[in-house]
């Protein structure tokens, strides 16, 4: 984005916030999220939004561990899976996938990211919209809200609450794409054979109230506060979010009794509403993945009930809300008016953001890839008015579009009663501008548990020093520790936005790369051996991921190549080029990061150890050498009884195809466990184990596990044949096995659960919840 006042704006909100977690227990988790957000202002693409998306829901991920005590009792919890930021990364993939299988569709990931700056940009600028806010949280029934050090109201909690309803007020866009797939399917096929068809799709769901459901833990005590504040809560089910919202929303409305059942009503039957009217409201499933998510992590980590009642219900109704005011609420039988920023101040800005946001929104639907679209924006905010001018590079965004847009809002919203009593401008000038060039990349998909953010924030300021230690021979050797915590901070938060989150980058990397090779990271309690040195191979490849991922980052932040030197100014480099084309001491770079990762891992109390399930790869492994009759193996040129190897080093002999099927093999049980609705779990896990399973399981599993095994051999060019080379008589369908290999798939899960109890592995399995 060029310079405009958006980010003076955005740098406003955040120069007097102090969030809660960095006064409390010393972070300067502001101090990442300003970095993404400074980032992203200058390079605006996926790669760049992400990294607001994970910063802003580490900073707010809800763990086990109680926050405020961190400091006084020691925390062995090293990562967290983060569901948050699956259902993100779920809806950006999905999005960006299908995008032309579609007609008309703009992106929504990043178009999400702009929603939240610019939500934080009228809150800083605009004293009427602040007092609003204020008012509205402050006169509610809840207490919890996020405190100054002098006990006022925090902007933090607007800070969450907003960011939650901007950031997933579209995570439920699937729903829409799905049903546009399938209009599109119609178009492009039936109506092919005559346009006389007239057929409109909708989705719909077998038992919808599973979906419409939020899971019940134990002690049951979920709803217990909220119900005794409020008698019109106990008719209904506040395990239901379409009931929790319609009480929230007649709440906030105030209204009568009629229009409450009303409501209910209509919510609870949304889904028969929208088939029968042949529209799908990916805001309304958006709000229900909100609700479930929360209200699962809130019972599951025992956290005080109000805040999911509260902040989580306010941003999700007004998720809700963003489409379904004026979609619904406005027409019968409700007929609201414009909505006052009063009644309901974070739905009023999302409706008001979402609808102005239109820069910067790539195209994926196939004709809305032919479309002009507005590429920047210039923006004026006070306390008084709004004035908004788009920027196009070229072409047109058709006649009226400006004045139709402002028609609209004016509809939904009223802003000039309170917010911007001079009221609000949208313009498209006549000039267009030279074309900027959007940039496109592809994120990798590799499955690995996301780092709890303190720990982030530690590794990134131990790779600064390490970094600055290679490169300019700054400290000399062994003098890493003598250096005080205080100066660390303080180098890592001078560097420039960029360098600072390049750190956290290729922190957030390291499970990513572990994951590459079988490894975790672990708190240093725990049993399994630490890997403090990686093999050969391990390093080069490890190396070679890491250029890939900091050519991506350096080609979404501006940087170019160039034949010359280095040139930090005018951001260009000689390095943007494939790993074999560096110079070896360039390599070296690399090759010393990845050396690095124990020793830093160490450095904050965790070890690099082997993955549980790459244990238990192992020991399939060597288990299927016992029951095929193997008696010895050749290690390191020496032949050995097999009962004298460990599970890895008869692994280790392995061809790497044969290596990489047998991974691919234990990630897939995992999978086809959950389709029978077990878990593969820690052995510390409550929940009684399963020791045997029955034989229709055993079909079942072994069934799926040989057509996954049959599809890996195709794609790594396996054919039909007698065993020599890459053949295999048992490349065939399940049916045409013979009984003596189906007996034999089916030991492997007979025996599953023993293995899992084995020693070093620690893993049992269980039903699922």
């Amino acid at each position: 984005m060029s310079e405009n006042n958006l980010k003076k704006y955005v740098d406003d909100f955040f120069e007097g916030l102090e969030l809660y977690d960095d006064y409390k227990n010393g972070h300067n988790y502001k101090g990442l999220l300003t970095a993404a957000i400074d980032v992203f202002l200058e390079h605006e693409n996926n790669y760049t939004a992400f990294e607001i998306y994970q910063t802003f829901f580490m900073i707010y991920q809800i763990t086990p561990e109680n926050k405020s005590e961190e400091k006084k009792q020691k925390c062995n919890l090293v990562s967290e899976p983060n569901t948050l930021l699956d259902l993100v990364n779920i809806m950006k993939d999905y999005e960006e996938k299908t995008g032309d299988l579609i007609e008309r569709q703009r992106d929504h990931f990043i178009h999400s990211v702009n929603v939240f700056l610019l939500g934080l940009a009228i809150y800083s600028q605009n004293k009427n919209y602040r007092d609003v806010f204020k008012s509205y949280v402050e006169k509610s029934e809840y207490e919890k809200f996020y405190k100054t050090k002098d006990k006022e109201l925090s902007d933090e909690e607007f800070l969450y609450r907003w960011g939650v309803a901007s950031l997933f007020h579209d995570i439920g866009y699937p729903f829409e794409i799905i049903g546009k797939q399938l209009n599109k399917f119609i178009n492009d096929g039936v109506k092919s054979i005559s346009n006389t068809y007239d057929v409109e799709v909708s989705i719909d769901f077998n038992d919808f109230n599973e979906f419409n459901s939020i899971v019940r833990l134990e002690p049951y005590d979920f709803a217990d506060n909220y119900r005794a504040r409020y008698d019109n809560s106990k008719i209904i089910d506040l395990f239901k979010p379409t009931e929790i919202m319609a009480h929230k929303i007649a709440h906030n409305f105030k209204f009568n009794k009629n229009q409450y059942n009303d409501l209910l009503k209509h919510l609870n039957a949304f889904i028969s509403y929208m088939k029968e009217n042949n529209f799908i409201d990916h805001g309304f499933f958006s709000a229900i993945l909100v609700l479930n998510s929360y209200g699962n992590l809130i019972q599951k980590y025992a956290k005080n009930k109000d805040f999911f009642f509260y902040p989580i219900v306010d941003s999700a109704s007004a998720i809700l809300l963003h489409n379904y005011y004026n979609k619904t609420l406005q027409k019968d039988p409700f007929s609201l008016g414009p909505l006052y920023v009063e009644s309901y101040p974070i739905a009023f800005l999302l409706i008001l953001c979402d609808e102005l946001q239109e820069w910067n929104r790539q195209p994926f639907g196939v004709i809305d890839k032919q479309k002009d679209h507005v590429n920047d924006l210039n923006i004026t905010i006070d306390n008084s008015n709004m004035d908004v001018e788009y920027i196009l590079n070229s072409g047109s965004m058709g006649l009226g579009f400006h004045k139709e847009k402002k028609a609209f809002i004016y509809e939904v919203l009223d802003i000039e009663r309170t917010v911007f009593p001079k009221g609000l401008s949208v313009t498209i000038p006549e000039t267009d501008f030279e074309q900027e060039a959007m940039l496109d990349m592809d994120i990798s998909d590799i499955d690995a548990p996301h780092l709890l953010l303190r720990n982030l924030e530690k590794l990134a300021r131990k790779i600064n020093l390490q970094y600055n230690d290679t490169k300019n021979d700054e400290f000399e050797s062994g003098k890493e520790d003598e250096i005080d915590e205080e100066i660390e901070i303080e180098m890592f938060n001078s560097l420039r936005s960029d360098l600072k989150l390049s750190n956290i980058r290729q922190a957030r990397s390291i499970p990513k790369k572990l994951d590459m090779i079988g490894c975790v990271i672990a708190d240093k309690s725990d049993e399994r051996p630490a890997i403090t040195e990686f093999l050969k191979k391990e390093v080069t490849d490890l190396a070679i991921f890491e250029h890939m991922e900091w050519m991506e980052e350096k080609e979404n932040t501006g940087w170019t190549l160039t034949d010359g030197d280095k040139d930090e100014v005018n951001l260009k480099t000689p390095y943007l080029v494939p790993w074999d084309d560096l110079d070896p001491k360039i390599q070296q770079y690399d090759i010393d990061a990845v050396k690095n990762i124990p020793s830093l891992l160490d450095s904050i109390g965790l070890k690099v150890v082997r993955s549980r399930l790459r244990l238990l790869t192992f020991e399939m492994h060597k288990f299927y050498l016992k029951e095929t009759g193997v008696k010895t193996v050749e290690v390191d040129g020496v032949e050995k009884n097999i009962s004298d190897c460990t599970p890895k080093e008869l692994f280790d002999v392995l061809p790497n195809h044969i290596q990489y099927s047998n991974y691919k093999q234990a990630d897939f049980i995992v999978k086809i466990l959950k389709e029978r609705k077990y878990e593969l779990v820690d052995k510390t896990d409550k929940r009684e184990k399963i020791e045997v399973f029955d034989e229709k399981d055993l079909e079942y599993f072994a069934k799926r596990e040989h057509k996954n095994w049959y599809n890996l051999r195709v794609n790594l060019g396996w054919t039909y044949g007698n065993g020599e080379g890459k053949t295999s008589p048992n490349l065939v369908s399940w049916d045409k096995l013979g009984d003596e290999i189906k007996e034999e798939n089916k030991r492997t899960f007979k025996n599953l659960p023993i293995m899992c109890d084995m020693p070093l592995i620690q893993l049992k399995i269980v039903r699922s919840e």
